[in-house]
């Protein structure tokens, strides 16, 4: 895991780089546009002609720097001073001495005429403190760029972009191929419309020190996935785990068997269903190595029996939110004393039954994987409000429960209390029906095995997220199914 910063933590990084640690800015300046200018003599070798906009604090000074580097490397460059002089920055300043000394000449203000024969426009206008979206010629600009249909190096975050949420400040913003940040991930680039704004984003190390990472969010990367057990050569079916997944209803199956199969996939040892009566007959066909228990109305006493044979539980995957299923949410929040993953229609019903959850979570680890509506429905806040506050409102949700919260959206966000976790692994092609319980499996799956409950929320979440990445490769993104994410967790057992 590595740290993922606001702009607020990156600013006090910088500050710390340059009075505790005595390097000084113009040096760190240096380092990041290096850094930029290296990616584009190396991924667009045939881009001669290279347009840098350049705004007015130390974002165009490190544009200027870019630009200094790219026309010593035999590029011709355009550099675009978008600001008045009496607004630059001191920094930016010194990086325009430099490039004067060196026989570059600039251009003053915005002008379209100037620009529009470049091959590749490089985004220095505005940094990680922007607060207000973008207007008058630095809009003019974006917009430009956007339709240019050439490639668009950002600098640190595209302008127009909220660093902390991703969201789109104004009417536009730059759509960038590359984003280049600097020491650290910023989180506004795995959310809101930045997340697809950012392009490929690349996190480059200037020398830039975070003294200690203590309450800072972490963003997920493929080594942590070593935290999860391997299988003992002594291992049986039920060292590995017994899980009881209690889900499906009367008319739905197919979300209850994506949450089994996963799990058992994943390397769960026994797995025990518990569901509708009409879901046993295809739970045979398609699960035989799984155990099931068939109910017709509600028998509170084959349920207390399953419950206390399991090690976890997962409860919720197509189960429905009528009276039967409060009874079976009610039945288990009252007997269980084991792990408790809640998922899709067992977060629905909990929504209602917060009190019963906060007492349970008290004695026990809970995990609850909703989505953005899920949510909605758990703290009472709009959906477009949680969308750019993902992590407030998991870790307050968190927080007032002890409840671990997997928030997800095409970007992740998990809560334990006050630890956040960012997981980025996935992509679009995950964006489909029963993504969501194969998760739910994988989760339960690990938290069997003996992953701190703690860590298998966001470990599950990261792992889920490259199954389907990785299957998305054989299928195409358009044709993934949840099977296929499922058919994902085994290429990653393979390679691991």
């Amino acid at each position: 895991m590595k740290p993922i910063l606001s702009a607020e933590e990156m600013r006090a990084c910088d500050q710390a780089t340059i009075e505790k640690h005595k390097v000084p800015s113009l040096v760190l300046m240096e380092r990041a546009a290096k850094a930029v200018a290296d990616l584009i003599i190396d991924k667009y070798p045939e881009a001669n002609q290279v347009c840098v906009l350049c705004g007015p604090g130390n974002n165009g000074g490190d544009g200027v720097a870019i630009a200094r580097l790219l026309y010593l490397s035999g590029r011709q460059v355009k550099t675009v001073l978008m600001a008045d002089e009496s607004k630059y920055s001191a920094q930016l300043k010194e990086e325009i001495e430099i490039a004067e000394s060196y026989g570059m000449d600039f251009a003053l203000g915005f002008n379209e005429e100037k620009i529009q024969s470049s091959d590749l426009f490089v985004d220095a206008m505005f940094g990680i403190g922007l607060t207000r979206g973008l207007s008058g010629d630095y809009l003019a600009a974006a917009k430009l760029i956007n339709n240019s249909n050439k490639p668009v190096v950002a600098v640190d975050i595209p302008s127009g972009y909220h660093t902390d949420c991703g969201k789109l400040l104004g009417e536009a913003g730059v759509m960038a191929s590359d984003t280049i940040t600097f020491a650290y991930m910023k989180k506004g680039l795995v959310l809101g419309e930045c997340k697809e704004a950012a392009g490929e984003v690349h996190v480059a190390d200037v020398g830039i020190y975070l003294d200690e990472t203590d309450g800072k969010a972490m963003i997920l990367e493929e080594a942590d996935l070593k935290a999860i057990p391997k299988r003992g050569t002594t291992a049986n079916k039920g060292s590995c785990g017994k899980i009881l997944i209690i889900g499906g209803s009367e008319n739905i199956y197919g979300a209850l068997y994506l949450s089994a199969k996963a799990a058992l996939t994943a390397g769960a040892g026994l797995t025990k269903v518990f569901t509708h009566k009409n879901n046993i007959d295809s739970i045979r066909q398609a699960i035989p190595e799984a155990m099931f228990y068939g109910y017709e109305e509600f028998e509170k006493e084959k349920l207390v029996e399953s419950i206390n044979w399991a090690d976890v539980i997962l409860m919720g995957p197509g189960l429905s939110t009528g009276k039967l299923s409060e009874e079976i949410v009610t039945t288990v929040l009252d007997n269980a004393s084991v792990p408790l993953i809640i998922d899709a229609d067992g977060i629905n019903i909990c929504a209602n039954m917060k009190g019963a959850l906060i007492k349970y979570a008290k004695e026990n680890p809970v995990i609850m994987t909703p989505h953005l509506k899920e949510m909605e429905r758990l703290c009472g806040i709009p959906v477009k409000d949680i969308n750019y506050d993902m992590e407030k409102v998991a870790r307050d949700f968190s927080c007032e429960t002890n409840v671990t919260v997997v928030l997800k959206n095409f970007s992740t966000v998990i809560a334990s209390n006050d630890k956040i976790f960012y997981s980025t692994s996935g992509n679009e092609a995950l964006a489909t029906p029963g993504s969501g319980d194969v998760l739910a499996g994988i989760i339960t799956s690990f938290v069997a095995q003996g992953l701190p409950v703690a860590d298998c929320g966001a470990i599950g979440a990261f792992f889920h997220g490259l199954c389907g990445k990785l299957k998305a490769r054989d299928v195409g993104i358009k044709s993934m199914l949840a099977s296929d994410i499922i058919e994902g967790i085994k290429i990653i057992n393979v390679l691991t």
